[in-house]
């Protein structure tokens, strides 16, 4: 792939965000930023990075640094985005793969507060104050050359994360649902507003991956497994590396004419 640059990942320290971060590096990113709450995980990811390095004969030539931010602070957003600019020099990919679910059982009429709140905050108002921050220096920079065939490609590009869920609606996800289709809204607005200026803006939309946060919940592992047999046409889930070859795709020069889309990488079942 076609990522020279600095990539900045949130949710990088498990799931599809590590899945990302390793990818970036393996495909010749200069350097990764990694976001995360969980300090030890923000760790193991970046060894794990520099093992692969090594183990690619690459001489860890991917900078690797860590910052434990949570995306519902606005201030430690702004202050983290701005650092990860000034320590490499300038940002070119933002990956926001920060996110939680939540079941409601009973649905939307039982759906706790505190809940929708928590869910709407991190996966819609966090990538809203990353995007913001990561726009406004990427506005500002040149742009970066293609390390094919040096052709001018973006000045930065942003690649949210959004969900079949921000396509249709499944019973029990209220919050989860609501906040990814927010998220494919804020793409396309976004993406409108700074087309012309050399940002791209677009959206990754996994069906049912198997990560962390899909897997510890009970239920939630209950009802994805029913809906794998019965409305995924491939008949199994995806992994966190089918989804980041997509974001490092749509982060790439390969995609150089992609703004404001929003790329299924589902197992078909939004097609159905």
């Amino acid at each position: 792939m076609d990522v020279p640059g600095f990539a900045l990942i949130t949710g990088g320290g498990s799931g599809i965000g590590r899945a990302c971060a390793k990818t970036f590096a393996r495909d010749g990113a200069a350097g990764v930023a990694l976001l995360d709450l969980n300090h030890d995980g923000l760790l193991a990811v970046k060894a794990e990075i520099e093992e692969q390095q090594r183990n690619l004969a690459k001489d860890n030539s991917c900078r690797v640094e860590v910052f434990v931010v949570d995306v519902r602070n606005e201030d430690q957003v702004n202050t983290t985005v701005a650092e990860v600019a000034r320590t490499f020099g300038r940002l070119d990919y933002v990956v926001n793969a920060a996110g939680v679910a939540k079941k409601h059982e009973g649905g939307a009429a039982f759906a706790a507060t505190d809940d929708w709140q928590r869910v709407l905050d991190v996966n819609l108002t966090g990538t809203f104050f990353v995007l913001r921050a990561s726009a406004r220096i990427m506005l500002n920079q040149p742009r970066l050359l293609s390390s094919i065939d040096g052709r001018e490609l973006s000045r930065g590009v942003i690649v949210n994360f959004g969900s079949i869920l921000g396509a249709v609606g499944v019973s029990m996800s209220t919050a989860y649902t609501a906040s990814k289709h927010g998220v494919l809204g804020l793409t396309r607005t976004a993406s409108e507003d700074y087309a012309a200026q050399g940002l791209r803006i677009n959206a990754i939309c996994p069906g049912y991956i198997e990560t962390p946060m899909t897997t510890q919940d009970a239920l939630v592992r209950q009802v994805m497994a029913e809906r794998v047999a019965n409305a995924v046409p491939m008949q199994r889930m995806g992994s966190p590396q089918e989804i980041a070859d997509g974001v490092v795709y749509l982060s790439g020069g390969r995609s150089s004419f992609v703004t404001g889309t929003a790329l299924f990488v589902d197992g078909g079942y939004t097609e159905r």
